[in-house]
């Protein structure tokens, strides 16, 4: 049985690389800098839980300033606060940026996330620069409105701090850009041909609706408010008091098949796509907690092994006196908080087979102990 886990922890080790192997990995490489140790510790700054609960409780509080900043009675009382807390909420920005930058200075590259956030920290220095050279006169940048407007992207760096809205952000652009752009060029083929005969049924003639069917573009706007069916009911009582013909035919043909199919369609599919990359987060969560697990299994086992061994050797050395000593030894090497593995003992053959002749002899024993009592008292 001892062999049977020996080729099974074999087996694990072979296909994933130990928590020894990977920790001589890193620092092989963190060996090849010239600034091993201050690198290391710029890297475990960054990938801390609370450097990234620092950035997230930043993000936030800068949000509700720029909230806040939009209530003229707040801004007036303190004017000063809101440009100091924007200065400070942006060299925290750029602290972190550097951080990373050093810690990863090719691997930060290769995230999207983090090219996204480069890019509203970009346009926040841009912003800041602008107003230092032109704070006499902003009005006469056109841009500055823009790169003010733009602080807002901010709150949405909460993203890449979340793994769950990285799943249904990643989804929800997958589903644009495999099915959605279809779905969407379809429905303005439709749209086109519908706006085409609209504007020669409704639009053509001098006495029609030539505000909502005059041309292709209103046309086309008139079917947008169709498939939006948000305000249909006033544009069809327009074409029934000029007694348009058969209108109401031709708006309830396009409403089902603008709104009815269509939308249900788009609806269906980002649904669809969502659900298959949740399946898939969730399975990534589970291989991940499955490899931190036999990382420990191997680790944990490895160091056992490998104090039961020194315990033999100085056995047969002649360190102990005896074997409940040695045992006593061992004890004291135990941990509580050391991880106990069961590897699937209900279906291996040789546990079963020890398990049913232990039964044996339990029984046997049974039997003799109440076959002998019986026999003495009688």
């Amino acid at each position: 049985m001892e062999d049977l886990n020996r080729s099974h922890l074999n087996t694990a080790s072979d296909n994933q690389p130990t928590v020894i192997q990977q920790t001589e990995q890193v620092n092989t490489k963190v060996q090849e800098r010239f600034d091993a140790e201050l690198h290391a510790f710029i890297t475990v700054i960054t990938e801390s839980s609370w450097f990234n609960a620092l950035i997230m409780f930043t993000i936030f509080l800068n949000a509700l300033f720029i909230a806040l900043e939009t209530e003229n009675k707040i801004k007036n009382m303190s004017p000063d606060l809101f440009l100091v807390m924007d200065e400070l909420f942006l060299a925290i920005y750029t602290i972190e940026f550097l951080l990373k930058i050093y810690a990863e200075p090719v691997g930060y590259w290769k995230r999207s996330y983090n090219l996204f956030d480069f890019l509203v920290l970009a346009l926040s220095l841009v912003k800041a620069v602008i107003l230092k050279f032109y704070s006499g006169k902003p009005r006469g940048v056109g841009a500055l409105g823009v790169l003010r407007a733009s602080r807002t992207l901010r709150t949405l760096r909460t993203v890449s701090f979340i793994r769950g809205l990285q799943v249904l952000v990643t989804a929800l652009l997958d589903t644009i850009r495999k099915s959605v752009l279809n779905i969407v060029m379809l429905l303005l083929l439709m749209m086109f041909l519908f706006g085409i005969m609209g504007y020669y049924f409704f639009g053509y003639k001098n006495d029609s609706d030539t505000e909502n069917w005059g041309n292709l573009g209103s046309a086309m706007l008139t079917l947008f408010t169709y498939v939006t069916v948000d305000g249909w009911t006033d544009l069809q009582h327009i074409l029934d008091e000029k007694n348009m013909s058969g209108s109401r035919i031709y708006t309830v043909i396009f409403i089902f098949l603008g709104h009815f199919i269509f939308t249900n369609v788009f609806i269906a599919v980002i649904i669809m796509n969502i659900s298959e990359a949740t399946e898939n987060y969730k399975t990534e969560q589970k291989e991940e907690r499955e490899a931190v697990i036999r990382h420990k299994k191997e680790f944990m086992t490895r160091r056992q092994h490998s104090e039961v061994k020194q315990m033999m050797e100085k056995q047969r050395s002649g360190h102990y006196t005896n074997f409940n000593e040695m045992v006593a030894e061992y004890q004291r090497t135990l941990r509580h908080n050391d991880y106990m593995f069961l590897t699937d003992h209900a279906t291996n053959l040789l546990w079963i087979e020890l398990y049913l002749k232990s039964l044996d002899h339990m029984d046997n024993t049974m039997f003799s102990l109440v076959f002998k009592g019986s026999t003495t008292s009688v």
